[in-house]
């Protein structure tokens, strides 16, 4: 049996393709992957770890960093399913979640993670002068924090007032879960512990990670350089938290005799919405010039539909989906007389993403699916309800934390007993909605049996927007495209296709129109079957209404990929025509 057979009568490498294997088993020095969407980077970096045991690597040595908690949780799920316990040993988390542990390891008196809420109090205690608005400043200290720059001019002098604010209370904020690591790896015994420890390290998404993270990177990797970096410069859509696709795209200067390897089958997309996605994001420079080759044949062609407004987007959408599932909600049965297209396949409501560039465009969408009847779920800022329940039992969590702190440390308190007693205590218990409630235990399952009531309420500040998706939720997601990552749909409909919105412009702001087209290159290769891309003629949007013109992404697509559709304006007689197929 070879070192790498650790599956009874099965080697790791099983299932398999020659990239994959390849990007698998590449197990010393710098390795470069890009990793095409549905390409099975997920897969590829499972079977590597799986290698790194069966060859002799303990556990422990083994550090898989991936950007979301989401993808982590994934992660970690199946590397329990193929290695059992020998996999509990392994980091398996997000840059923040390292920082932490590593932070936590080092620091006597332990560290206090402020939430959202305590960040906004603090800011708002110290920016009392500050012209802009508290969230808007949030923003503007991570993405400074994140960058490595040092803050200048009226913004330097809130930023030094916040962080002593934040020191006199004993808390860091999420970004400072870098920063701090950062500086505790500057004592050399410390560092070289470190990178003792974590021997290899794997890194998902490496195409978003920011200037501080890099830096983490760098100096856990050490001169062994066993880095294994996994992504895909087409996919990279955080510019605005400081990510460069150009750190991509000049690893091999950086980490020099790297080895790339290229996944190149894609898994998931029909090979009409592979082909027409890639016609499009060739249109970059920046970029890794790749094949993403598809594995399944044919499928329909994207359709491209123009609607006279955002309410005649969402009862469009809202019609699609009903054509397909079967058409019993209030909505359906109001347009009942209309024709609809219907699916070959049979389709759950979990199958269909309705995907927009900002979260301003969430409210017309959801007050559609509200009059439906159709169960969908909202990720991200907007997703206001789902997320004000859980945050705040959290910060009531937190309060009681506070006062048990006082009595009994919180780090000699275990996680569950902590919560059975704040929740009684606060009789939030008996009011909490049972989505509330899951959520709440779910972190547990995070924080380990074993976890102490510390450990569950710092785990909890590292919550994000992303991991609001309930992927067991038989209900449609509404979400922005920087959501999606990571996602995959049967049915995906893009909203507000148009210029202004993708790319995005704010007046007087040319943009940058790579990035823009990345993300709907993101956006469209989530699905899977059928796509639609959808553009207003009408529409609102930084404060006024006007008309809007097709995204100029659109015609890069191809058209011998797609099919357009035109919904006519209210009141206007339906014509008979091969454009309206869809109605």
């Amino acid at each position: 049996m070879m070192p790498w057979e650790v599956m009874v009568g099965e080697s790791v490498f099983d299932g398999l393709n020659n990239s994959q294997k390849e990007a698998a088993a590449t197990l010393n020095g710098p390795v470069l992957v890009v990793a095409g969407p549905g390409t099975g980077k997920t897969l590829t970096i499972v079977r590597r770890i799986a290698a790194l045991i069966g060859g002799g690597v303990r556990s422990e040595n083994i550090a898989a960093v991936t950007f979301t908690n989401r993808a982590a949780r994934e992660m970690r799920e199946r590397l329990f399913a193929l290695l059992g316990k020998r996999s509990e040993g392994i980091f398996v988390g997000t840059f923040h979640r390292l920082g932490l542990t590593i932070a936590k390891e080092n620091m006597p008196g332990g560290l206090t993670i402020a939430n959202r809420d305590e960040q906004m109090d603090i800011l708002r205690s110290v920016a009392l002068g500050y012209g802009g608005k508290i969230e808007e400043l949030a923003e503007v200290i991570s993405r400074k924090k994140g960058m490595m720059e040092g803050p200048e001019g009226e913004l330097k002098d809130v930023c030094q007032a916040y962080q002593s604010a934040l020191r006199e209370k004993g808390m860091v904020d999420f970004d400072d879960l870098i920063a701090v690591p950062i500086k505790l790896l500057e004592d050399r015994t410390l560092l070289a512990r470190y990178r003792d420890r974590f021997r290899h390290i794997i890194v998902d998404e490496f195409q978003d990670i920011n200037p501080a993270q890099y830096r983490l990177l760098k100096l856990l990797s050490g001169d062994k350089r066993n880095v294994c970096a996994v992504g895909d410069p087409d996919q990279a859509i955080y510019a605005f938290r400081g990510a460069d696709v150009e750190r991509f795209l000049d690893f091999e200067k950086d980490f020099t005799k790297t080895e790339t390897i290229v996944l190149a089958e894609n898994y998931r997309s029909s090979r009409t919405i592979l082909e027409g996605s890639s016609a499009m994001i060739k249109q970059n420079e920046k970029r890794v010039d790749k094949k993403v080759n598809p594995t399944r044949e044919g499928g329909d062609r994207i359709r491209i539909v123009s609607v006279p407004d955002e309410r005649t987007e969402g009862e469009f959408i809202v019609g699609e989906i009903e054509a397909r599932i079967g058409g019993t909600s209030h909505f359906q049965l109001m347009k009942s007389k209309c024709e609809k297209k219907q699916s070959g396949g049979s389709y759950g409501f979990s199958d269909f993403a309705v995907i927009f560039r900002t979260n301003a465009q969430a409210r017309a969408l959801e007050e559609t699916f509200l009059s439906s009847g159709i169960p969908y779920q909202v990720i991200g800022k907007h997703s206001k309800r789902r997320r004000e329940g859980a945050e705040n039992v959290l910060s009531q969590l937190r309060r009681f934390g506070a006062m048990m702190d006082k009595l009994t440390p919180l780090g000699s308190v275990p996680a569950k007993e902590f919560i059975e007693w704040a929740l009684t205590k606060s009789g939030l218990k008996d009011e909490m909605s049972g989505e509330t409630s899951r959520g709440v235990y779910s972190l547990l399952d995070v924080v380990g049996s074993g976890g102490t009531a510390a450990d569950f309420l710092n785990e909890a500040c590292l919550l994000t927007p992303a991991d609001d998706f309930d992927p067991r939720a038989d209900a449609v997601a509404l979400m922005t495209i920087h959501m999606t990552k990571g996602l995959e749909f049967e049915v995906v409909f893009v909203t507000g296709a148009e210029d202004g919105l993708i790319p995005y412009r704010r007046p007087g702001d040319s943009g940058d129109a790579e990035e823009e087209r990345r993300l709907l290159y993101v956006a469209m290769t989530r699905a899977k079957e059928e796509l639609f891309l959808i553009h207003a003629r009408k529409r609102s949007i930084f404060g006024k209404r006007g008309h809007r013109f097709p995204s100029p992404f659109l015609k890069e697509i191809g058209e011998e990929f797609t099919e357009t559709h035109v919904v006519p304006e209210r009141g206007t007689r339906r014509v008979n025509n091969k454009q309206m197929t869809l109605f």
